[in-house]
């Protein structure tokens, strides 16, 4: 696990606001939330660091063993790389992003991924709306306003 790091998907958008990580897979149009801790390890893996890092990281911002955030990162980090949110990287290369850990406001649970599939249809960007070339598009007569 020490050297297990990820990336996000080329397909994918993600952002951080609020303590709640927003994921869309911009290919398939789902979209994905993870809160509180499982947001923190939305950012750190998709900010540079490994899973042990992750995992040290949250027990620390959280005061909870390195045991319980190694298995709680390890089983999300494979849950996102299913859904296809992020990839593992096997380059070797190590781009690290400053990441500013918070104080949590709550006390630490195991993060869970929330899916949407209700929107697929309007997130989805391939194709990015089906059938609008068919549509016969014409400009507004205006010979009446004319005179």
């Amino acid at each position: 696990m020490s050297d297990d790091r990820y990336a996000s998907a080329p397909e994918v958008a993600g952002e951080v606001i609020d303590g709640e990580a927003i994921v869309i897979n911009l290919e398939t149009g789902i979209y994905y939330s993870l809160d509180r801790a499982g947001a923190l390890i939305w950012e750190l893996l998709t900010s540079g660091y490994d899973a042990a890092e992750t995992a040290e990281m949250l027990a620390s911002a959280y005061g909870v063993p390195v045991e319980r955030t190694r298995d709680d990162t390890v089983g999300l980090a494979g849950e996102l790389v299913r859904e296809g949110l992020l990839l593992a990287r096997t380059d070797g290369s190590r781009d690290l992003k400053p990441v500013v850990l918070a104080e949590p406001a709550r006390s630490y649970e195991t993060p869970r991924l929330e899916r949407y599939a209700d929107m697929g249809d309007l997130f989805a960007l391939d194709p990015p709306t089906p059938g609008l070339a068919d549509i016969p598009w014409r400009l507004p007569d205006r010979s009446a306003e004319d005179g």
